[in-house]
């Protein structure tokens, strides 16, 4: 059973995959221009882990170059920024996938907690956000709440994976 989750094909997933991904971009969206949630970190970043976890034979760089132009047209931010701020921490991901999939789930937790982080630090030099407030404690909230809601994610698409490859 887990020989075959471990060698994922995009074909035996591809309509989860895409669900996922536009799962994600709608939720993101809503918690950033709806309910002006702050500190909620990127689903679509999370999401984009995972994928590139699990499915080993792709890169997945195109799929954060592309996931990234979505969310700057949809946060109306310049066009690129956060395709560079994709693409850098996927990359990351890409350089120890392997190792992160051998690491018990809490140890994952805190790796996306610093993928996180690093996404945070590049917005922080990309955007130069005006913070007043609490905001500045809720920017840099968003890794804690990664790490948090890492195993959630990993929970329910395990299982969505495992239900769509095994029925």
């Amino acid at each position: 059973m887990t020989e075959k989750v471990f060698s994922l094909q995009i074909n035996d997933i591809k309509w989860l995959f895409f669900l996922s991904y536009l799962t994600a971009i709608v939720i993101d969206n809503m918690m950033v221009l709806s309910f002006d949630i702050q500190f909620m970190p990127s689903l679509t970043l999370l999401t984009l882990f995972f994928w590139t976890t699990q499915i080993l034979y792709k890169s997945h760089l195109f799929s954060a170059f592309i996931l990234g132009l979505a969310f700057d047209t949809a946060l109306n931010t310049p066009l690129g920024s956060h395709s560079l701020i994709f693409l850098t921490t996927t990359f990351l991901m890409l350089r120890s996938r392997l190792r992160f999939k051998s690491y018990p789930l809490w140890q994952q937790s805190i790796i996306i907690g610093g993928y996180i982080l690093v996404f945070q630090i590049m917005s922080w030099f990309i955007f130069a956000p005006k913070l007043f407030g609490n905001a500045p404690y809720y920017y840099w909230l968003e890794p804690v709440i990664a790490t948090l809601i890492w195993p959630l994610l990993t929970l329910i698409l395990n299982r969505l994976t495992h239900k769509t490859v095994f029925n």
